[in-house]
């Protein structure tokens, strides 16, 4: 079994991703058939590439390894057009109250690095002063969410999320993601204590130190 991935075996592997993608627009298909037509294909690529680096995909380990890995990246590596306004669709936002205070919200989070495909997972910290708009807390976890369903990077995720709440007009926006990566402990430097931290402020968080201060208070 080759373990080098030369033009002819990478043609093997498009080749029927190609021909079953086309299945679901001429049979008119729906949109479940299409989620499996596209699972499927994926699911002989993932088999064909560990077949090519020489396991053996029908051993008790393997058999079901493919399917996995397909519907774990279907759902990671969505792919739309303007991925800023499908996690805007979150924000549902109604009237503040008079005299609005800052309102931090801390959630967890998940995405795979686009460099590597391997994860990266964290906490993100949202911290907004409002101006006439809020937004339910949740909303805020389901826009960070929305924003790792495709291949990511951190820094991408921060300013992304804080582009999207400053679509409720806020007086001022900081995101802080601290966040381990598994491109870094498992590969490369190996270092298994690594962490990075990005942070942004917009608004008038970004040119008032002493609100920026107020906020940043918000994230001990």
């Amino acid at each position: 079994m080759p373990c080098a991935i030369n033009i002819f075996s990478i043609e093997l592997l498009i080749t029927p991703w190609r021909k079953r993608m086309v299945a679901p627009q001429a049979n008119g298909a729906n949109g479940t058939n299409k989620t499996a037509l596209v699972i499927n294909a994926y699911e002989h690529l993932i088999r064909e590439q560990l077949q090519m680096l020489g396991h053996n995909t029908k051993s008790d380990g393997l058999i079901e390894t493919p399917q996995r890995v397909a519907r774990v990246h279907l759902e990671h590596f969505n792919c739309t057009e303007n991925p800023i306004a499908d996690a805007a669709l979150h924000l549902k936002p109604f009237k503040s109250p008079a005299n609005p205070s800052l309102v931090s919200v801390r959630c967890s989070f998940s995405a795979f690095c686009e460099h590597h495909l391997l994860p990266f997972f964290g906490t993100a910290h949202v911290v907004y002063l409002p101006d006439e708009q809020i937004t339910g807390l949740s909303k805020i976890s389901r826009i960070i969410n929305e924003l790792c369903k495709r291949p990511q990077i951190q820094e991408r995720i921060t300013s992304e999320t804080a582009e999207v709440m400053m679509r409720l007009n806020p007086v001022g926006v900081l995101v802080d993601l601290v966040a381990e990566h598994t491109c870094m402990r498992v590969r490369g430097v190996r270092d298994a204590c690594s962490s990075t931290r990005t942070r942004i402020a917009t608004g008038e968080f970004k040119t008032d130190s002493d609100l920026r201060n107020q906020a940043i208070s918000m994230l001990e």
